[in-house]
């Protein structure tokens, strides 16, 4: 089944990785002139951050979706941003050869169907010691499992005999542990600087905004129930996420998102 996203609803409530892109953005030190390619960059808002960071450099954001490029291309056009462009691509497929200073991706990975093909595709698209960082969701070993309260609340609502029925036969994304991703990125190439779990307090003003957080990013999941059906699963589950973390007395939710944030450079080929 065709992944689907509806880039206005993502702009509106893809706060939390934003929120977590900027702490990686800092950490950064940017000069200010270098060529930046950004993998997966949605609807372009985290893209444009970097084109103001680097005045005297450029920044090109790539993505599998037409329709995020479009938006992204709308929402940021050249004659307000003239060193950021916007182009569709896959990220295994890069066909860039030593052109960029830096590469990022921001919890965009772990959409990737094949990511050791793709580790090797941006390692071959930076200069010779060129940087990449990165924010994965990945696992902090090969037996966890990730407990945000969101991600039970989904996983149980979608064993309720209403919903089982439509995942039957459906295929998890492989979500990798961290030595596995440390193994993936030496194999490709590159050599660590830095290698960590972070965490960022997101604060949902209301119910209806994690449900909005939810509905722009679990496409995959969504896409398997008829369309007049969604509504009620997504209600199913942000109910079942305040029971698990319960909203403060003025409603708001206050969940962690959590990411394995890679800094390494591109050694010798």
């Amino acid at each position: 089944m065709t992944e689907t996203w509806d880039p206005a609803d993502y702009y509106e409530y893809s706060y939390p990785q934003y929120a977590l892109a900027l702490g990686l953005l800092e950490r950064l030190r940017l000069n200010g002139d270098e060529r930046i390619l950004d993998v997966g960059c949605g609807d372009g808002k985290v893209t444009a951050e970097l084109a103001t960071r680097v005045p005297n450099g450029s920044v090109l954001g790539i993505d599998v979706s037409p329709d995020m490029i479009a938006f992204a291309r709308m929402m940021f056009p050249p004659s307000a941003h003239p060193n950021l462009s916007f182009r569709y691509g896959d990220a295994a497929k890069l066909t860039f050869r030593n052109e960029f200073d830096v590469v990022v991706a921001f919890a965009s990975l772990h959409w990737v169907k094949d990511l050791p093909i793709t580790l090797r595709s941006i390692k071959q698209s930076l200069t010779p010691g060129g940087r990449f960082a990165a924010q994965i969701v990945a696992k902090r070993h090969a037996t966890a499992r990730i407990r945000s309260p969101l991600h039970i609340a989904r996983k149980e609502v979608m064993g309720r005999p209403t919903w089982g029925t439509y995942f039957d036969g459906f295929e998890q994304r492989r979500a990798y542990s961290a030595d596995e991703c440390e193994q993936l990125l030496t194999d490709a190439g590159f050599v660590l600087r830095r290698f960590k779990f972070v965490n960022e307090k997101v604060m949902h003003r209301d119910a209806d905004a994690l449900k909005g957080y939810a509905r722009s990013t679990w496409h995959r999941y969504t896409d398997q129930i008829p369309a007049q059906k969604r509504d009620a699963f997504l209600n199913e589950v942000v109910q079942r996420c305040i029971e698990l973390s319960p909203a403060d007395r003025s409603g708001q939710i206050r969940l962690r998102a959590y990411m394995l944030e890679v800094e390494a450079t591109a050694g010798g080929t």
